[in-house]
């Protein structure tokens, strides 16, 4: 039985339905109870090498929309490495750049944040 992604026309939620071939069911949402739903085009992964991996992380485009001097701007960017880093990033990296960009937002220049921001080139 296939998996079929959905989208809800009433609250916008997004959801998942497993739904048999030959099922005349009708499909509501789980969150509003609305039965105005159509299906989605589902997203999927296309595998690559790590070489592939890391070359995609070093080209410009990587880069498009990152300003320097935008602390939240830096932090998206770098949610999105740890994104494409995987677990090479750390479970924690996206809990330890809100750290850090709350530290950078509240003026904090405490010790152990002065060392993570001078690594990541922040400081």
């Amino acid at each position: 039985m296939p998996i079929y992604e959905y989208i809800c026309a009433d609250c916008n939620g997004r959801f998942q339905k497993l739904v048999g071939l030959n099922s005349a069911a009708t499909i509501a949402c789980p969150r509003c109870n609305s039965e105005s739903v159509r299906k989605a085009i589902s997203r999927f992964a296309v595998v690559q090498s790590e070489e592939a991996r890391l070359d995609s992380l070093s080209g410009a485009s990587s880069l498009a929309g990152l300003d320097v001097d935008d602390p939240a701007s830096v932090a998206r960017w770098a949610k999105q490495m740890g994104k494409e880093l995987g677990e090479e990033a750390g479970d924690d990296w996206d809990d330890t750049v809100d750290q850090m960009l709350e530290e950078e937002l509240s003026g904090d220049q405490g010790g152990a944040a002065d060392n993570r921001q001078d690594d990541l080139g922040w400081g």
